[in-house]
């Protein structure tokens, strides 16, 4: 797909995620034991052969940058194109240019925007999990002669309707209406927080992301009433807003209940990531594992089901982890018992400690019993 280029938005620090996002911005938090949440973007878009890339960075982007590097490991280092990271700068008034939103993050590269030569930008958040073939999106778009195409999911659950943008559309799947995070929700129709646009038309609008800084809240909405040929593209797979802990729980235990969904065999739909180099997984003579992924350099020594055991991970004897996440680097103390914890990264939960959660929970120095790794 030489004629399009993506822009992934990853500058904002995600502050829903609590302590998951301290000193990292939210596409970096890890997700499965192995992977990142922005390896499911960059594998979507690298499923899709989309190498022309644009990274809008901000808030605490080192590691991000240092961990996709030139985008090898996703199989998007091609020549001429590949991963271009676009830093907040100073201009030639000496002053710093900074995102205000969604919208004006994509002001701040317009001259990025207006140097390609691709027809069509692909405009899309670094935080969600999907598995998607942007060909098929573009294909409709050309169809419909539309201008602009918005990513929209058939969203199960209703009690959380309210915290994404709500569509509704005609016969045709032509937006009739828009209404960023109602109170009550007039469908199940939510917007994915992903745009397909022709490239004169992006630059039309984006242009004016000085008074309309945010997309879904501002822009999108500002569009419609000035324009028609605004469509949906329902995309009929998972979708995951990673944005809360619980929202993050689900995304894993998805996963974890789904193994098939994850293989690496699936050619179409590969999941990459940038190698480890660990030492292999060790389980020692006591342990027990049932329906848990643990990824390599883990040791185990202890009971695990049901749970997800990150890379580097200990977890020592007569400990037991029913339905939890343990991110890496972080040590499970001997007959330390956990249930629907999410184990913060690079801390030691102390021996003979209980974290037992009817809900999902994030678990971190602020608990009695847990102290930092580092």
């Amino acid at each position: 797909m030489d004629n399009v280029t993506a822009l992934i938005l990853v500058g904002g620090r995600g502050k829903r995620l609590e302590t998951l996002t301290e000193n990292k911005t939210k596409p970096y938090v890890s997700f499965l034991g192995k992977y990142r949440i922005i390896d499911f973007v960059l594998s979507s878009l690298s499923n899709s052969h989309i190498t022309d890339i644009g990274i809008l960075t901000q808030y605490e982007p080192y590691d991000l940058i240092k961990y996709i590097g030139n985008g090898g490991a996703f199989d998007l280092d091609t020549f001429g194109k590949g991963i271009s990271f676009l830093t907040p700068y100073v201009n030639e008034d000496q002053k710093l240019v900074v995102q205000k939103g969604t919208a004006h993050a994509c002001l701040t590269q317009i001259d990025f925007i207006k140097k390609s030569r691709s027809k069509y930008f692909l405009i899309l958040s670094g935080d969600h999990i999907y598995k998607l073939n942007f060909k098929e999106v573009l294909d409709e778009h050309i169809k419909n002669n539309a201008k602009l195409t918005i990513l929209a999911n058939d969203y199960p659950k209703k009690e959380e309707l309210s915290r994404f943008g709500i569509i509704e559309t005609d016969e045709n799947n032509k937006i009739v209406s828009f209404e960023e995070k109602p109170a009550n929700p007039k469908s199940n129709k939510i917007s994915m927080g992903i745009y397909l646009f022709n490239k004169d038309f992006l630059i039309k609008y984006i242009e004016q992301a000085d008074k309309y800084i945010d997309f879904g809240k501002d822009l999108i909405p500002y569009i419609l009433k000035n324009e028609d040929d605004i469509y949906a593209y329902t995309y009929e797979g998972k979708f995951f807003d990673v944005g809360t802990p619980t929202g993050y729980y689900d995304a894993n235990m998805y996963y974890l209940d789904h193994p098939e969904e994850i293989s690496p065999h699936l050619d179409q739909q590969k999941i990459y990531s940038k190698p480890l180099y660990h030492t292999p997984l060790y389980i020692g003579d006591n342990a027990s594992l049932k329906s848990s992924y643990v990824a390599e350099g883990a040791k185990v020594y202890g009971k695990v089901k049901h749970s997800i055991i990150s890379y580097c991970d200990v977890i020592e004897e007569n400990a037991n982890i029913q339905s939890s996440i343990i991110l890496p680097y972080t040590k499970i103390g001997k007959n330390v018992k956990l249930k629907n914890a999410i184990v913060n990264e690079r801390v030691i939960v102390k021996d003979n400690t209980i974290l037992k959660f009817d809900e999902p929970t994030l678990v971190d120095v602020s608990y009695e019993g847990v102290e930092s790794n580092e």
